[in-house]
């Protein structure tokens, strides 16, 4: 992340001492540690040693070198994972080194020596303190899981879940579901038999459903929330509930049951509108309260964090193609089936930019992310997606036409008012080099594929609600308010 983007963030979630990230907490100890050793050893040999032994303002070098020290020795970085034995070992080497290099400079041996007394015993003690309870962890908590459980998918049964699901127990891996079941159970009828697959029904934000869920768990996904633009508005309690709340709840109860992965779906939509081509640590202009409540939730989610507790974003592309959860709300499908159906594809913002993947890559690159190096993965933002499906709505308008050619006469219309003000094209070169991840799908062949099934009258009509967030938000928003006693109830928007 680009240091102005990190100092931005920074700023956005405040400097108490609440907000520290497990390793700034660690700098500023050792910076403050130092740097009072060394106030303490310029005053005492100021007044109680020849002048030629006070150190004057060379005592400024001792807490830079020796955080700088702490870097070079790993205690930022990889060990800081390793036993506090280990840990003050690395710190009595990047204090002998501060040493050395003051040392080298001048400075006295009287100076070196009262400030090593100082520091070293407090930070060695310090480190042999904090490791105790890891040392102790196991058999203090009762619940703590293996690293072999089953991997916890929220949302399981949606769109991109029930792939997710599928793909995860091809690869071997144990799977529960917690899902409330908003579009029914049909998406995961093929693995109700499989005895790797387990179901539970429930809401996220129910706590017992939640602890049920993550119990002995391995890893969570989480899929779960509202999703899109038009579902988060119509009502914005029940979207900051769902998707905030309901994310700050599963983090807490995941890093309290000892559950070490977990994979957050946010969102390319956090970009907003603009003209550039836009990177994980480029400005968010989040133009809805979707977007907003993705940007919440990741900084629930990235921001102290324990070490042992790896947290990953993946920031979707927007997705297409068949699932077992079909939806038409998406506009690559959407326009598949107004030209499979009606003859007439409706574009409105021609030139507007969007990234696309299809769903079962996205799945694809999820179960990826499960599998790659924790510490490769640890708190790390990717956008999902492939720069080859970066579109104008526009373009892809004409792609289902030429797709869909074949079967009728389709005719393309567009409309100048543009409701939706995001316009973002979206770099996907980092997911590509660091896991290797690139669409096997691409628009067209994802396109076909949905008009052959509409074709074939696979789903039905796609006006009907089941498939699209908006229909099914607005019938679940009524039950929301007369279970929950946390807003005053009100009724759905029109």
């Amino acid at each position: 992340m680009k240091f102005s983007s990190y100092l931005r963030s920074r700023t956005t979630r405040g400097w108490t001492p609440s907000r520290l990230g497990p390793n700034e907490a660690r700098i500023l100890f050792d910076a403050v540690l130092a740097s009072g050793a060394a106030l303490a050893t310029a005053t005492f040999l100021r007044f109680f040693a020849a002048p030629a032994d006070a150190p004057g303002l060379t005592v400024l070098l001792f807490p830079i070198l020796f955080v700088a020290g702490n870097a070079v020795f790993g205690l930022y970085g990889y060990l800081k994972l390793a036993p506090g034995l280990h840990k003050s070992l690395a710190l009595v080497g990047a204090a002998a080194l501060t040493a050395m290099l003051v040392w080298l400079i001048g400075m006295s041996g009287a100076a070196i020596t009262l400030w090593l007394l100082l520091t070293v015993p407090t930070a060695v003690i310090a480190r042999l303190l904090l490791g105790l309870p890891y040392s102790r962890k196991a058999p203090l908590n009762a619940l703590a899981v293996t690293r072999h459980g089953p991997v916890l998918v929220i949302g399981g049964a949606g769109y991109i879940g029930s792939l997710t699901v599928e793909r995860l127990l091809a690869r071997g891996h144990r799977v529960r579901v917690l899902d409330r079941m908003m579009y029914g159970s049909e998406s995961l009828s093929p693995f109700i038999k499989n005895p790797n697959f387990e179901l539970i029904e429930g809401d996220v934000t129910d706590i017992s459903k939640l602890a049920e869920g993550m119990r002995h768990a391995s890893a969570v996904i989480h899929l779960a929330g509202l999703v899109g633009d038009p579902a988060c508005a119509v009502d914005p309690d029940f979207t900051r509930h769902e998707n905030i709340i309901a994310t700050r709840m599963a983090k807490e109860v995941a890093k309290s049951l000892g559950v070490h992965r977990f994979i957050f779906a946010s969102s390319c939509s956090v970009y907003g509108a603009s003209d550039n081509e836009m990177r994980e640590g480029d400005d968010l202009n989040p133009v809805s309260l979707y977007a907003q409540t993705k940007i919440d939730s990741e900084g629930e989610l990235l921001f102290s964090v324990p070490d042992d507790f790896f947290v990953t974003v993946l920031r979707f592309a927007t997705v297409f193609g068949h699932s077992n959860r079909p939806r038409f709300d998406l506009v690559a499908n959407l326009f598949s089936a107004q030209a499979m159906v009606n003859g007439v594809i409706t574009v409105i913002g021609a030139d507007q930019w969007r990234p696309f993947v299809h769903v079962r890559d996205l799945a694809r690159a999820i179960v990826m992310v499960l599998e790659a190096r924790p510490e490769t993965v640890q708190s790390q933002i990717f956008n999902v997606g492939d720069t080859r499906l970066n579109m104008t709505i526009g373009r892809l308008g004409e792609l289902v036409q030429r797709v869909a050619s074949p079967y009728r006469d389709v005719q393309v219309q567009v409309q100048e008012t543009v409701q939706d003000r995001r316009n973002y094209r979206v770099s996907f070169d980092k997911i590509r080099t660091v896991l290797g991840f690139q669409a096997e799908t691409l628009l067209e062949d994802g396109v076909r594929e949905m008009v052959e099934a509409l074709q074939h009258g696979t789903y039905g009509d796609f006006r009907n609600p089941i498939y699209s967030n908006v229909a099914t938000t607005r019938a679940a928003l009524q039950d929301f308010y007369e279970s929950s006693d946390l807003y005053a109830p009100r009724r759905a928007a029109s």
